[in-house]
């Protein structure tokens, strides 16, 4: 079946936008992702700020921070975005034909553009509203690919996810809902499967999946299991979140 699919577009993320992500990281708290910990180990003058401080002191000085380095590494953000445009070219059509096929969804037929905005950030993340997401500078032409891969996994997951569950709450999505934490998980058993063995990187979730346990197993171990099944994928979705939800 031949599918219209969109086209990933990386563009340099501006100043404000760059600055607004930090800040946003530098607060926020997430019990699968050590939020506070990637901030300080990309911007290591950070853990310098004195807490007695107000929060709108700690920002003004997160924005100085950043703008600064910002500034310092733009031709890096120029060289990052036209290498990565190259670099994903050729995986494109055929990855979301790939995974449209997979999941017997289709991206929006208004969406032409994945806007995929690149900077200097900790983390990297999805915006499911609007299609798009953001990177770091940098990164090796592996990661890259995985990251492309991953994010945009998540577009059609989601798709496929509220015609099986309908009456999901959008924040439900987002973390730290369990809906979200196994939408994370479930990269590792898709991606790392056929029909996706086109890709030379190993998906990894989040570290702290890997040390979850049941009882008797790995729940990443059972959620391979589940997802190797000779089953409809339907039925591998339902049955991997019945079992997460028991946990």
């Amino acid at each position: 079946m031949e599918r219209d699919v969109p086209t990933i577009k990386f563009r340099s993320m501006n100043i404000e936008e760059n600055v607004s992500i930090v800040k946003d990281f530098f607060f926020l708290e997430n019990d699968s992702i050590d939020l506070y910990n990637f901030v300080i180990k990309l911007f290591p003058q950070l853990k310098n700020i004195d807490n007695k401080l107000s929060k709108k002191e700690k920002e003004k000085i997160i924005e100085t921070i950043v703008k600064d380095e910002y500034k310092s590494e733009k031709n890096n953000i120029l060289n990052s975005v036209k290498n990565y445009n190259k670099l994903w070219k050729d995986y494109n059509d055929k990855y979301f034909t790939l995974l449209c096929d997979y999941f017997g969804v289709d991206f929006p037929d208004n969406l032409d553009v994945i806007d995929v905005s690149v900077g200097i950030i900790p983390v990297f993340p999805r915006y499911l509203d609007s299609y798009s997401f953001s990177i770091g500078i940098g990164i090796s032409d592996e990661k890259l690919i995985e990251t492309c891969a991953h994010e945009t996994l998540h577009f059609i997951w989601f798709r496929k996810w509220m015609d099986l569950f309908p009456k999901t709450l959008r924040c439900e999505m987002d973390s730290p809902y369990l809906v979200w934490k196994y939408s994370e998980m479930v990269t590792d058993p898709i991606l790392n499967n056929k029909p996706f063995d086109v890709f030379n990187f190993k998906e990894r979730g989040y570290d702290s999946f890997y040390e979850l346990t049941d009882g008797k197993e790995k729940v990443m171990d059972k959620l391979r299991g589940i997802y190797s099944r000779n089953i409809s994928l339907e039925d591998k979705i339902k049955d991997g979140f019945d079992y997460i939800k028991k946990l």
